[in-house]
């Protein structure tokens, strides 16, 4: 009676769920896994897009700044020193820190005392 009963309890448990309900749900899942490693491969895809812009973009600035420090290397001290105060203070700060020591001091001596105290505790860290 109770192998009977077992079998039958068996028999209503796959009726109701069918051995290829399990399967079709393990199907499903190897698909949404396999549709999500191709979202992870094109978003990587992506930031590395996006990461090559970005050293591409920081090496532009990098030039432009280069080209900056030489411009303003190769002015008057007088005329650097009247025009670097007016100009974004960290770029400014920046191009003097970048100077070679003699010509970033002949630009700051040339400087209303004020603003040769910003970019000297600016250069110094301060």
């Amino acid at each position: 009676m109770t192998k009977t009963l077992s079998s039958l309890i068996i028999f209503i448990i796959l009726s109701i769920f069918p051995a290829n309900a399990f399967a079709s749900g393990v199907s499903a899942k190897k698909d949404e896994i396999k549709t999500l490693e191709k979202q992870i491969k094109l978003e990587l895809k992506e930031l590395k897009n996006i990461e090559s812009k970005i050293h591409r973009i920081k090496a532009e600035q990098k030039a432009k700044i280069k080209n900056l420090i030489t411009l303003y290397s190769s002015m008057s001290p007088k005329s650097a020193a009247n025009i670097l105060p007016h100009i974004d203070k960290n770029v400014a700060v920046y191009i003097l820190s970048h100077m070679s020591p003699r010509t970033a001091s002949a630009i700051i001596s040339r400087m209303p005392t004020t603003d040769a105290v910003f970019f000297t505790n600016s250069i110094a860290g301060k």
